[in-house]
């Protein structure tokens, strides 16, 4: 019988053993020597009940029910195939669904990839629980520590598991689930290959996050998607407004304000005078401190507040800065009236929304139609 780790433990140190160089216990891992100690009782000597390993389960032979096994092997299998569906809708969402802001159905492109995605990801590790728990067999074993350096008997030993814990997958027998997983797994590797397509447009990328929804002709919307009309606003007052394409209303980007005011205080320099229309002015209502919503105006005095740290803009004199942390004006928008009397924007904004801390060109122009 051999000795459990506590009578060793208690054993003087000697016989061919060194007692201060680590833990020098050879393996117990046998089938003829392997011991499970029962130490659950504190009194009485120390039980120990041989516990041989395991022989390999047989190809025809499951401790389950033959029909549950069957319903679990499907399952398993009807997973990984779930996984190879996500991987082609997200493949197919990229491609097939528009990105580009104003398109119809923008705005489900985000969430179609990440639908398919957790999709194709789901169905692998899912099948792989399931397979883990419901067909493979179930092994509690207790081995002692021994050294780095096993002998030649372990090693054999230790292959023989090896060998065994590949046949309670019940891959070599199961074709159709070790076929639907390698489908699945590998399908997985095509995910991050439609990434690969728009690699070639990140050199453009700082003129891409200039742009947003207003196009020439869109015409200004309000907060519930009416048009906006000349004389809809009385002297003093605002209105935010959005352009009229899909989905203009939940571009953050876009959002702006109009203004109205008497047209003889607007101090718009020579290149802006036909930007507004008869004291319509509007402009980005996005801080370009750190993103705020400006929307804050004060009758007497034409300024805009942003709340968040106090920037003030002068409304009459193209939203120049008068006070706080921000470093630009905010965006202006053209505007003039089409034949029906509806307000529309000549372009977009003349310069990118948002914070001063992306890299700019000082010498951005004024822009129209664009």
């Amino acid at each position: 019988m051999t000795d459990s780790i506590r009578d060793r433990l208690k054993a003087p140190a000697g016989h061919g053993e060194q007692s201060g160089g680590g833990d020098t216990a050879q393996s117990s891992l046998t089938t003829n020597d392997f011991v499970q100690t029962d130490s659950r009782s504190s009194h009485g000597p120390e039980q120990t009940v041989p516990a041989a390993v395991p022989a390999v389960v047989p190809a025809d032979v499951h401790p389950r029910d033959p029909k549950a096994v069957q319903r679990a092997e499907r399952l398993v299998a009807a997973l990984f195939l779930l996984a190879v569906v996500g991987v082609v809708g997200f493949v197919v969402s990229f491609i097939l669904v528009p990105f580009d802001f104003g398109d119809e159905g923008f705005e489900y492109y985000t969430p179609a990839l990440g639908f398919f995605m957790a999709l194709a990801l789901t169905g692998v590790g899912a099948g792989a629980v399931v397979w883990a728990k419901t067909l493979m067999v179930d092994n509690e074993v207790i081995a002692e520590r021994h050294d780095l350096a096993s002998d030649p008997q372990e090693r054999a030993e230790t292959a023989a598991l090896i060998k065994q814990g590949y046949e309670e997958t019940g891959l070599p027998r199961r074709s159709m689930l070790r076929n639907s997983m390698l489908l699945g797994a590998g399908a997985l590797a095509l995910l991050p290959l439609p990434f690969l397509k728009d690699l070639g447009k990140t050199k453009n990328l700082t003129e891409q996050m200039a742009k947003t929804g207003w196009r020439p002709g869109s015409k200004l919307l309000d907060e519930l998607g009416r048009p906006v009309k000349l004389g809809d606003l009385e002297i003093g007052s605002v209105r935010s407004v959005f352009p009229d394409v899909p989905g203009g209303r939940r571009m953050a980007d876009s959002a702006a304000l109009m203004i109205r005011m008497q047209p003889e205080l607007l101090k718009s320099p020579e290149s802006r005078k036909d930007w507004a229309v008869d004291g319509h002015i509007v402009y980005s209502v996005i801080c370009t401190h750190l993103g705020c919503p400006v929307k804050l105006y004060e009758q007497q005095t034409h300024h805009l507040f942003c709340p968040c740290h106090q920037s003030i803009f002068d409304a009459t004199n193209s939203a120049k800065v008068l006070f706080g942390p921000a470093a630009r004006n905010l965006p202006q928008l053209a505007i003039a009236v089409d034949e029906e009397g509806y307000f529309v924007a000549q372009g977009d904004f003349n310069e990118p929304v948002g914070p001063s801390y992306w890299e700019r060109d000082d010498s951005y122009p004024d822009k129209v139609g664009t």
